[in-house]
C-alpha cells in the first residue's frame, strides 16, 4: 500500500491552537533572566526521593507548591537550541522549555490522558531580530487541550494561560519600569 498498512485503531485529528508572540522590548539575555527569574524549577531528586517512598499525594503537592514559581508554574526542562544549531548560518537565538504543574496536570489527565501530549506545555524565547525586542512565544494551553473536545478540560485550560500571561505582564512590567 502506498500509505502504509491500514491500522483500524488509528485515529487523526486536525488541531488549532492559539499561539502568543510577544515582543517584549528587552534583549534575548534579558529575556532568558527575567522569563527564568518568574518560574520555578522542578527538581528530579526531589521527584525521584517522592515516588521512592511512594508519598502522599499531599506531600506531592506540598513538593509541587514549593518548587513553583510566584505564578505557579514551573521548569520541567530547558533546551538551548540556538546553541548547536548556530554552528552554522551564524547565531541563532532560542531557548525552548517545558513548564507546568503537576498538582495542575492530574485532574487534566485524570480527565484524558491524551493531555499528556499537551501538559507539561511549551514556551520557546527567541530573538529574529524583531527591534521590539526578543520574543515569549506559546501556545495557549486552554486551545491546545480544547481539541481534546473534553468540556471539563476548560477550566484548566484557563487556568494554565492565565498563569502564563501573569508571566508575561510581570515580565513587561518589570521590563518597563527599567526603561523609564
Amino acid at each position: 500500500m502506498a500509505n502504509g498498512p491500514f491500522i483500524p485503531y488509528k485515529m487523526v485529528s486536525w488541531l488549532t491552537t492559539v499561539r502568543e508572540d510577544i515582543p517584549t522590548g528587552l534583549s534575548y539575555e534579558a529575556l532568558v533572566t527575567a522569563f527564568e527569574r518568574e518560574m520555578g524549577y522542578w527538581d528530579r531528586d526531589a521527584e525521584t526521593a517522592l515516588v521512592k517512598e511512594h508519598a502522599s499525594w499531599d506531600k506531592v503537592q506540598q513538593a509541587f507548591d514549593q518548587m513553583a514559581g510566584p505564578h505557579g508554574l514551573m521548569i520541567f526542562s530547558k533546551i538551548d537550541q540556538g546553541r548547536l544549531v548556530s554552528l552554522h548560518n551564524g547565531i541563532k537565538k532560542c531557548v525552548l522549555y517545558i513548564v507546568g504543574n503537576g498538582v495542575v496536570a492530574e485532574p487534566i489527565l485524570t480527565i484524558d490522558i491524551r493531555a499528556s501530549l499537551f501538559v507539561p506545555f511549551r514556551v520557546c524565547l527567541y530573538d529574529n531580530g524583531n527591534p521590539a525586542g526578543a520574543i515569549i512565544s506559546y501556545e495557549r494551553p486552554s486551545s491546545f487541550l480544547a481539541t481534546l473536545n473534553q468540556p471539563a478540560l476548560y477550566p484548566y485550560g484557563s487556568l494554565l494561560d492565565h498563569r502564563m500571561n501573569s508571566v508575561v505582564q510581570c515580565i513587561l512590567r518589570k521590563c518597563q519600569n527599567q526603561t523609564l
